[in-house]
């Protein structure tokens, strides 16, 4: 089956979990969304994932999700985010993405995310240093986010089952 992996990434996470479901599933293609709109109408299955900052999903990602919402209802669709708080997945596809795509989606998850400050400018640094002032894991001890790559390998399963 040839899949379409769509992402959106302003530090590189997004495109991170891209490749990971690439190197997983054959004859994918990888498409930066921020540089091209590919036609979803020339794959059999096709995966979008995208950053969230501040709890937005990357505006490229959005777009793409809403331009192409007819075409997309009719293929094997699977939605992935990369964000900070992985526990407030549901919240955060809720908030981002149309609920008729969520519904029809074979696969929506999170991926968990990372954090490299070197990568963040202004405002968006400081911000994200506050934010991980209270960021604590389950025994209360400082914890920065984190890819979950068992995450991601069991969204791939789901598209080679196909």
């Amino acid at each position: 089956m040839k899949t379409l992996i769509a992402y959106a990434s302003k530090t590189g996470t997004a495109e991170k979990c891209a490749r990971m479901l690439a190197e997983r599933l054959p004859d994918a293609k990888l498409c930066d969304l921020c540089k091209e709109k590919p036609d979803p109408g020339a794959y059999d299955q096709v995966i979008v994932g995208g950053g969230v900052r501040m709890g937005a999903l990357h505006v490229d990602a959005r777009q793409y999700l809403d331009g192409c919402k007819p075409i997309l209802l009719q293929k094997r669709l699977g939605l992935y985010l990369c964000a900070g708080f992985a526990e407030k997945a549901g919240e955060l596809f809720e908030n981002n993405v149309d609920p008729e795509l969520r519904a029809h989606a074979l696969a929506c998850d999170c991926f968990g995310g990372e954090i490299d400050l070197s990568k963040l400018r202004g405002f968006e640094k400081l911000v994200t240093k506050m934010a991980l002032r209270s960021f604590k894991d389950a025994d209360g001890q400082a914890a920065m986010p984190r890819l979950l790559p068992e995450r991601v390998e069991a969204f791939a399963a789901k598209f080679r089952e196909a």
